[in-house]
């Protein structure tokens, strides 16, 4: 809290105080705007991976909520924790048009986007296909196009077409919307609406209890 003359910093006691205290005034809207904040979480969780392939899981996962409580307000804030050091441009030692790339903590998960409507992906191949594939290679001498491989030359030096995959449309293709605003943003102010007429239940009730 702050003014002009003077600032105080609430201790987590202090806090800690408080938070019981709003609890305890406005308990049914603390409820209702943590469930609301716990659906909207939980449903960006378990609809993350329909919308893109999964690799390390932490994007998905960390979508996640907290309460922020204080004497004026109550706020449930869905957020996403997922972070990766990723690379950034930033100025060099402050010369005008120079720029150096840094790599710099950065909530990546934000960003994830669901892929776009003309997505490829690499598929790998079954016995049978990777057999057809090697009798064509060795006919002549290279891969058929829409075929890629990890490598051309094996662990004993021989030259042949190593981890084979081909090339096939990506079964997620969407539309490459970013997945944050689809799955959350999008999301909040049908959430809220659906339970306007069960907070204003509740903040009659805390009103009530307050003016006793």
């Amino acid at each position: 809290m702050a003014n002009s003359s003077a600032t105080v910093t609430l201790g987590p006691e202090l806090q800690r105080a408080v938070d019981q205290l709003v609890r305890d005034v406005a308990g049914d809207v603390v409820m209702i705007v943590e469930e609301i904040s716990n659906d909207l979480a939980e449903g960006a969780r378990d609809e993350w991976y329909r919308n893109v392939r999964r690799r390390s899981g932490e994007s998905g996962e960390s979508n996640d909520y907290r309460m922020q409580l204080s004497g004026t307000s109550v706020r449930g804030i869905v957020y996403n924790g997922a972070t990766r050091n990723l690379p950034r441009r930033e100025k060099f030692n402050g010369a005008p048009g120079s720029t150096t790339k840094v790599y710099r903590e950065t909530a990546y998960g934000y960003f994830v986007r669901r892929p776009g409507p003309f997505s490829r992906i690499f598929k790998g191949l079954n016995a049978e296909e990777y057999s057809q594939i090697m009798s064509y290679w060795q006919a002549n001498g290279a891969l058929p196009k829409g075929y890629i491989a990890r490598a051309m030359q094996d662990t004993k030096g021989r030259k042949r077409p190593i981890g084979v995959s081909k090339e096939t449309a990506n079964p997620l293709h969407a539309d490459g919307k970013n997945l944050w605003k689809v799955l959350v943003l999008d999301r909040k102010k049908p959430a809220i609406d659906a339970r306007l007429d069960d907070l204003d239940k509740a903040m009659q009730r805390s009103a009530d209890r307050f003016s006793k």
